[in-house]
């Protein structure tokens, strides 16, 4: 009934021994439990659970090891029978588990898998929560400088800006998510655009090595013409805007680390986006609004907060973007545009 998919180098699994025999004594008769060295491997595990005519499909992760089941079926069976073929089971543990904490999931894939075969073995079914995607198509160049077609499903992504940027920092080192580390970066984050704002011109100079380094790596901004729902966007004086600090959209409400609460706009029929132009100062004033999950359209002149069906992005020449989709980061990007994707049906244990 159950088909695990595990990947051993994952931060939770690295330097654990026998985390396939663990998982396994969990699942016992009702599943089988394969080991993904690489990405290229899902595929071959998705197709042999398919085989088997195992139901229940498990990600052990976070929401890119859901990103990446979800997008190995569509590409293998195609988007249309990888809703229909399994029941997509998330799990937390992850560096982002916001679809897993949208459900009201545990945080332990462990804990998650035993509710499962526990349900399963009184004869009951998992809840069943159809979760609408975003379908996301565009340019990325490859192999130095072949443009190659883009094409991915994702719950929620940060295509530029402050949202793409910060996960850079996130990453280094350790790679802790804890809230406090999180709201330590975005101190951080917000240190950096309150510099910029008062070491400018010849005070420039006497910017701290640390402080340009945050600046550098939180406050990146890109050149692009965004596209909502076919229109340009534009800035307060009615121009068309070119310089974005902010450029995401999401499918579904996100909760990060109990700390940020965004997109809640966003459901199974429409995309709630940010795009645009917004200042450190900016970003101070509506950080208490966002972290109780408020719209702040009002407090932004020159950006857009709000429902969509689609966000299209054009680079300018020179640009590229490098997105992070459901916590997984792609490289050299030109073009990308989201619109509403298939609905995948997730199976929650109760």
């Amino acid at each position: 009934m159950i088909g695990v998919v595990v990947n051993p180098f994952s931060r939770r699994n690295r330097g654990q021994t026998d985390v396939k025999r663990r998982i396994e004594r969990i699942v016992g008769d009702h599943g089988r439990v394969v080991e993904t060295y690489s990405t290229d491997a899902i595929i071959p595990a998705l197709r042999q659970f398919a085989d088997e005519g195992r139901k229940y499909w498990v990600a052990d992760g976070g929401d890119g090891a859901l990103h990446w089941m979800i997008n190995g079926a569509a590409r293998y069976f195609g988007p249309e029978q990888a809703t229909k073929i399994a029941r997509y089971v998330p799990t937390g543990g992850g560096s982002v588990d916001f679809v897993a904490q949208g459900l009201g999931l545990a945080r332990d894939p462990r804990t998650v898998l035993s509710q499962l075969v526990k349900t399963l073995e009184k004869g009951g079914e998992p809840k069943r929560v159809p979760l609408r995607t975003m379908e996301l198509n565009g340019t990325q160049v490859l192999y130095g400088d072949i443009p190659t077609a883009f094409r991915r499903y994702a719950f929620a992504t940060a295509f530029a800006g402050y949202g793409a940027n910060f996960f850079g920092p996130l990453h280094e080192g350790s790679g802790e998510k804890s809230p406090a580390r999180i709201a330590k970066l975005m101190a951080t984050g917000f240190g950096a655009a309150a510099g910029r704002a008062l070491l400018t011109g010849g005070l420039a100079r006497f910017k701290p090595r640390v402080l340009a380094k945050a600046e550098e790596s939180f406050l990146r901004a890109i050149h692009a013409r965004v596209r909502i729902d076919g229109e340009l966007h534009r800035d307060r004086e009615g121009k068309v805007l070119t310089e974005h600090t902010v450029l995401q959209c999401a499918a579904l409400p996100l909760k990060l680390a109990g700390i940020l609460h965004v997109f809640p706009l966003a459901n199974n029929e429409q995309l709630h986006v940010h795009a645009g132009r917004v200042s450190g100062v900016e970003a101070a004033r509506v950080w208490p609004l966002l972290m109780t999950g408020k719209r702040v359209q009002h407090l932004l002149p020159d950006a857009y907060d709000g429902p969509a069906r689609e966000l299209q992005v054009q680079c300018e020449p020179g640009n590229e973007m490098h997105p992070v989709l459901d916590g997984e980061v792609f490289f050299r990007l030109t073009e990308l545009t989201a619109t509403l994707g298939p609905t995948f049906e997730m199976a929650v244990p109760m």
